[in-house]
């Protein structure tokens, strides 16, 4: 099964999607995205990692342990790739075990986490604390990042002890953000001092350039609270959050209870667009979300419902805008830098936690997040899924004497329960003060409902006061409140609240395969909203499945497989309104899909695939066994308006290795499944592409990818049937015509070029890939302003020659900038461009409501083995710009080039002339207009340049340049200035080669 969610292509084995949906499997495993994003692929590590925690699962075979977590009941090793299918089939085969352990039993990922990216010291209070004696002095604050710069002034004799957890070789921080995290808390400058300047840190390096495996943290928390036994631990640290909780968050919350220790998590930087991040979803975990200088919310700062039962997270806020700390070596320029993020924000509330744990040495973590929060001052307009209980005070924290702390505050009711709707919280007062406190109590919230009004909280001494959750009869949402203690001065905030689940059913599906029998432990079923695409999964046993749904439509995909007879998929529609339904499934309705084809010389590629949609909501089915039984495909005959769905199989010469051609034959259905869903191919009624694929200067390799659409937006699904293809080469292509079909082009592990589709017909086409000039794009959207915010992403400087296509290569490094009078506005460092994570890449900027010149520049380097072209990219833009009232597309253009007669290595002979064809490609939504081109040329590197003719064309513009008499290259530089007066300015490096 292949689907694509929240932008992330899973891959996931009809043996493993039940211990999948079980929670036994971590789902991270066949994310295919996340895997190369997180440099797990073949090209990158030989291992798989995984993180195990069984007392019953089978050994894996090969399994080399990389470190135990012995206090953590886990275990990391690394399984070979070599023996990954053996030790797979061995699992697979113990799945009953892996099932029977699912309470205990877990295989996770190792998966990788990322940095969650002056005046704020006082902002939260921390001055006036000082002045109080209170900077912290004899708390250990452990701070898990990238390491520290040992040489920096404001770290000097701050750090008392230092381990290193990641695959870096030191301590010493490469990236910039431990340092800056580090002295934000505990830094001794005289111009910018941390919050606790008092403390002492314990650094533990987790993660460096490359980012944060979940392994090293996990060993970096354990020796945080154990071994070094600090009172905080800081963890500017996060990650994509589900419902399961993963071993952070379960190392979190039991770390968190064994040993007292605060761990202040950032809440994320996905602004409104995800819940707030992993580990800082976790119950134990003080998450810090981020606001500016004038306490409004950071637009970045992730917000709640918690993923699951819409629990309140984040906790509390801090100021994490242009935060100005220590910059490591290297990493900057100057020995302070300027960040933002919610990174930023956490360490404010670690040091604050650490003055407070001065203060109150006997606390408990946990008492230390319950001060913090209750003391906290809200934000006008902020919603508490946004802000927890509001910004940090730190001065109201230490001159409180009262805490609050709740039990079982937050209910998640399901629609019909056993229990009802009612639940029963405790808030206990603690009063560590030496006078008694008579806390007046209100509640807001319309499902809250306290016991009393009044509490009497003796000094030194607890008191007690129920607090009733009651949502009967709500209708289905969050219901968020707040309980508030006042006396005199204190004032102390509790959010309760609870979450009604909408009116949901049981649903049962049965399901029969093709001999009649209970379908086996290998079925799989997936409703789904055809209106939002939202999904759930059920996993059978004996043929049954049982799931729990909203009221609603909902679509049924089902997919029986057995190996006497290979896979049947089946779609129903399901109108779930009422208790006790029941649906079945019966596999002997299927009829087999045959494609076949009139070309003798061909035969089928051992894999079939089928592509499903429906509204916003996309699945894929691949079968790569040899093309017998267990690869047939079966589909259960049903009509559905609004459904598209095909099945693909692939051919290729019987004889000829590596074979010289593709046929690439789709049978497409609409509005359900057909009675007969086989297609009769016939080779002279096929498209017929001719592809050339160029090489950059250098042999080299490519893969060719592909995939139809089965509507309107681009393909879901680019699969890569045949083996690289050596560069130069050519490959013929027969394909179902009639259909668009998306194409990219994959050199090495990093450069990835796309195009933008292309319908193609019976008939014969050509096409050429990896042609020179790489260089900037604008074929995807390029950049926007939304009122006062600009967006910008900066990646996609290496499109190859072709009309209409977009590039990016993720090992190509630089910076992008945007800059006013001079003034840098913004700035953001490049690296890991992939062209599928444009925001990976991206620059963001507040700008001033009025109208003004902007320049906006980026710039990339690589060195790479595939490529000796356009090694240095740049583009500088000037525009004008001032507030929308709505997304306005940025207006910037690029040249585009494709010079002629260049040979297969894009090759020009010295001493020849090169016509060289040129049009300007706009960002989407504007229209270029140049009324001035100019163009230079370089035969060193851009040592000196010379100016180079243009002549106007029909579709842009000509010149011909002179090559160099001497084997070397030719760089481009133009200069393009538009009627509005925009203007860019382009150079690429190495355009071309000359021999």
């Amino acid at each position: 099964m292949k689907q694509v969610l929240d932008g992330h292509l899973y891959v996931i084995p009809s043996d493993a999607r039940p211990l999948v949906a079980q929670g036994v499997l971590d789902r991270r495993l066949f994310d295919v995205t996340q895997l190369l994003q997180w440099r797990y692929g073949d090209a990158d590590t030989g291992d798989i990692p995984l993180i195990t925690q069984s007392a019953t699962a089978p050994a894996l075979r090969g399994a080399r342990e990389a470190r135990p977590l012995a206090g953590l009941g886990m275990t990391t090793l690394r399984v070979p790739k070599t023996s990954a299918a053996q030790t797979w089939k061995e699992l697979a085969g113990g799945a009953r075990t892996l099932t029977a352990g699912a309470g205990t039993t877990k295989i996770w990922l190792d998966g990788r986490r990322s940095f969650s990216l002056d005046g704020s010291v006082k902002q939260i209070g921390a001055t006036e604390a000082w002045k109080q004696g209170m900077t912290g002095e004899g708390v250990t604050v452990a701070v898990l990042d990238s390491g520290y710069d040992p040489d920096h002034p404001d770290l000097k004799d701050v750090v008392v002890q230092a381990r290193n957890f990641s695959a870096e070789p030191d301590v010493r921080d490469l990236f910039g953000h431990g340092t800056h995290v580090a002295s934000t808390i505990a830094g001794k400058g005289e111009k910018y001092r941390g919050v606790a300047p008092g403390a002492r840190l314990a650094i533990g390096k987790v993660g460096g350039i490359s980012g944060i495996t979940d392994s090293a943290l996990l060993a970096g928390m354990e020796w945080a609270a154990v071994e070094v036994g600090a009172k905080v631990v800081n963890m500017s640290i996060g990650g994509p959050d589900q419902a399961e909780i993963d071993p952070v968050e379960q190392a979190v919350n039991t770390l968190s209870a064994r040993t007292g220790t605060l761990f202040v998590v950032a809440a994320g930087n996905d602004g409104g667009g995800r819940p707030v991040s992993t580990p800082a979803s976790a119950d134990a975990a003080l998450a810090v979300g981020a606001v500016d200088r004038q306490d409004q919310i950071a637009d970045f700062s992730s917000t709640g419902p918690r993923e699951g039962d819409h629990a309140v997270k984040p906790d509390i806020t801090a100021p994490g805008v242009e935060i100005v700390a220590a910059a490591a070596a290297g990493t900057a320029e100057g020995s302070h830098v300027a960040r933002s993020g919610t990174s930023m924000a956490t360490p404010h509330v670690a040091g604050a936690a650490a003055i407070l744990a001065q203060r109150h040495p006997g606390w408990t973590g946990q008492q230390l997040k319950a001060a913090l929060t209750g003391s906290a001052v809200p934000a006008q307009g902020a919603t508490p899924y946004q802000q927890g209980t509001g910004r940090v005070d730190l001065v109201r924290a230490l001159k409180q004497q009262v805490v609050a702390q709740a039990e079982g505050a937050w209910a998640a009711f399901p629609r019909d329960g056993p229990d009802g709707r009612e639940k029963t919280a405790t808030l206990t007062y603690t009063n560590s003060g030496d006078t008694p406190v008579t806390l007046d109590l209100t509640e807001d919230g319309e499902v809250l409902e306290l016991g009393a009004q009044r509490l009497e909280v003796p000094a030194g001494g607890q008191a007690s006061v129920s607090l009733a959750i009651d949502a009967t009869g709500k209708a289905p949402g969050d219901y968020v409140g707040t309980v508030t203690a006042t006396a005199g001065d204190t004032v102390i905030r509790t959010l309760a609240g609870a979450y009604v689940e909408p009116e949901s059913y049981d649903v049962t599906v049965k399901a029969i395969d093709r001999n009649g029998d209970p379908a086996g432990p290998q079925t799989y079923a997936q409703f789904y909203d055809p209106r939002t695409a939202a999904t759930r999964e059920a996993f059978f046993q004996d043929g049954t499945a049982r799931i729990r749904l909203p009221k609603g439509d909902w679509n049924l995909i089902t997919d029986i497989w057995g190996r006497t007879f290979g896979t049947v998929l089946s779609h129903t529609s399901v109108k779930v309104d009422r208790a006790g339904q029941q649906v079945t499934v019966d596999a002997r309705q299927g009829r087999q899909a045959l494609i076949t084809l009139d070309d003798a010389t061909a035969a089928p590629l051992n894999v079939a695939d089928v592509e499903l949609s429906l509204g916003p909501w996309t699945m894929g089915f691949t079968q790569g066994s040899p093309m017998g039984v267990t690869s047939r495909f079966y589909f259960v005959p049903v009509r559905q308006e609004g459904m598209r769905a095909s099945f693909r199989t692939f051919w290729k010469s019987k004889d000829v290795s590596p074979s010289p051609y593709l046929y690439d034959l789709v049978a497409r259905y609409t509005d359900g499944f057909p009675d007969d869903p086989s297609y009769a191919a016939r080779q002279k009624d096929l498209a017929k592409v001719t592809a050339a694929y160029r090489a950059s200067g250098v042999a080299a390799k490519g893969l060719p990818l592909f995939g139809h659409r089965l509507g309107a937006e681009p393909a879901k699904f680019l699969m890569a049937p045949l083996d690289d293809v050596d560069l130069p080469g050519t490959r013929t292509y027969y394909r179902t015509p009639g259909l668009v079909w998306d194409s990219a082009f994959q050199v090495g592990d990093t450069l990835l070029v796309a195009d933008g589709g292309r319908a193609v017909e019976r008939g014969h086409t050509r096409e050429v890939w990896n042609a020179a000039v790489s260089g900037p794009s604008l074929a995807r959207p390029g950049g926007s302003r939304t009122g006062d915010k600009l967006t910008f992403p900066a990646g996609a400087l290496f499109a190859d020659g072709g009309a209409g296509r977009t590039g990016a290569d993720a090992a190509a490094t630089g910076t992008a900038t945007l800059t006013r009078d001079g003034q840098v506005l913004a700035k953001t460092d490049l690296a890991g461009c992939w062209l599928d994570r444009p925001k990976a890449c991206e620059l963001r900027a507040d700008l001033p409501g009025e109208d003004a010149t902007y320049a906006l520049s980026t710039s990339m380097r690589r060195q790479v083995p595939y490529s000796t072209l356009s090694t240095a990219v740049d583009a500088t833009w000037t525009f004008r710009s001032s507030h929308t009232r709505q997304e306005r597309p940025l207006p910037l253009m690029v040249m585009r080039y494709a010079p002629a007669g260049l040979d297969d290595l894009n090759r020009a002979k010295a001493g020849s002339r090169t016509r060289l064809p040129m049009w300007l490609e706009g960002n989407p939504g504007t229209r270029p207009q140049a009324v001035l081109v100019r163009l230079e040329m370089s035969s060193d590197d851009g040592a000196s340049w010379h100016r180079v003719p243009v002549v106007r064309t029909a579709s842009g513009w000509t010149a011909v340049v002179p090559n160099p008499r001497t084997a070397g290259f030719v760089s481009l530089r133009v200069k393009a200035t538009g009627a509005s007066g925009a203007d860019v300015v382009q150079t690429v490096t190495r355009a071309y080669a000359v021999h």
